[in-house]
């Protein structure tokens, strides 16, 4: 069953918490600009696929946080559809402002 796990990252730099992602997991980002991500963010793997996501927690219409139960994180990183969770957990283990927010199994 695949896995959906999401970070919060203190960090304030989107390129500083890119590195520490990209360091930590061995692959590099791509970077795309889309308004509906509010602006600029990274994507590793494709979508249907085990796939990374490092954005900002700010929703573009409103200005408000994309996750409102965790309003202190400026930025996320979310690992979807992985069928490798505990792997990936231990690796963001050592990461520095990394926090591990929640994990679905749908």
């Amino acid at each position: 069953m695949p896995s959906f796990i999401l970070y919060g990252i203190r960090k304030y730099s989107l390129s500083e918490a890119k590195t520490s992602v990209e360091s930590a997991l061995g692959f590099f980002f791509s970077e795309r600009d889309s308004f509906y991500q509010a602006g600029v963010y990274y994507v590793f793997g494709e979508g249907g696929e085990e796939q990374f996501v490092l954005k900002r927690n700010m929703d573009p219409f409103d200005g408000d946080p994309v996750e409102q139960d965790f309003v202190s994180y400026p930025l996320l990183f979310y690992i979807n559809s992985t069928e490798r969770p505990s792997e990936l957990i231990a690796l963001m283990a050592n990461v520095a402002d990394f926090e591990l927010l929640r994990q679905e199994v749908f």
